[in-house]
């Protein structure tokens, strides 16, 4: 691997963390650095670990929706019933209702038994997310699972709290039935 090679993949991987430091260092800049700064739009990035993390659950559940009530509906109108079945109110999330959004909420909880977030510590400070999704198919209970590995920065704030106050290495969330 060449130096010039190495030096983009330090950058892709610590991405978020260099635009972090860019933007808390802005005054020491020199001029062309400032510039390129300027040029980034910051309010359209991510840095938030527990939005991202909603963001990817909700995804796995709006394509659950979608391949399991009608894989004809628009991926946008599931997440809008997403949102609704899982109470989000986040206004960073939420884009403008679509269709029949509230009606699909309707269907969607009749299909779904409950939707649960596990982040489980495997080791090196990585996690796994595993999401699971309890439903009814065929009159009978069944579950969708999805699991991926996540790094430590990765994960939300209070399940990294709970870890480093409490020592508890699983942490669930339950997004529906909101309780």
């Amino acid at each position: 691997m060449t130096e010039e090679s190495e030096l983009v993949q330090l950058i892709i991987e610590n991405f978020y963390e260099i635009l972090r430091y860019l933007q808390q260092q802005y005054d020491e800049l020199p001029p062309e650095l400032k510039k390129v700064v300027e040029s980034i739009d910051f309010l359209d990035l991510e840095v938030d670990s527990l939005l991202i993390n909603k963001r990817e659950v909700y995804q796995i559940v709006a394509k659950f929706l979608q391949e399991n009530l009608n894989e004809k509906l628009p991926l946008p109108l599931c997440l809008n019933a997403t949102h609704i079945i899982c109470g989000e109110d986040d206004p960073r999330l939420l884009k403008e209702r679509t269709g029949d959004a509230e009606k699909l909420a309707e269907d969607a909880k009749e299909l779904i038994l409950t939707i649960k977030v596990h982040y489980e510590l495997l080791k090196n400070f990585t996690y796994n997310r595993r999401t699971e999704i309890f439903y009814q198919e065929k009159n009978q209970p069944a579950i969708k699972k999805v699991e991926e590995e996540l790094d430590w920065d990765r994960l939300p704030g209070n399940v990294r709290s709970s870890y480093l106050i409490k020592g508890q290495k699983i942490s669930t969330l339950k997004l529906y039935p909101i309780e």
